[in-house]
């Protein structure tokens, strides 16, 4: 009966943090995404030299839709 109710939680820690570590997975990548877009968009505003990284951002994909 102990080894059950041992068994039982540690399979629901173990739920708990692959549901926190996917959180702020998905969250941060998202993140990096609109930041390199506004990082594009202040660069172009300034006129300055983008460097290959950002070039390769195309400006539809700050849609927010596809973010959701």
């Amino acid at each position: 009966m102990n080894s059950s109710i041992y068994l039982y939680s540690f399979f629901i820690l173990c739920s708990i943090c692959t549901l926190v570590y996917l959180f702020f997975n998905i969250r941060s990548a998202k993140n990096e995404i609109s930041n390199k877009i506004v990082l594009k968009n202040l660069l172009e505003s300034l006129d300055m030299d983008l460097p290959e990284e950002l070039k390769a951002l195309d400006n539809s994909s700050a849609d927010p839709n596809k973010f959701s």
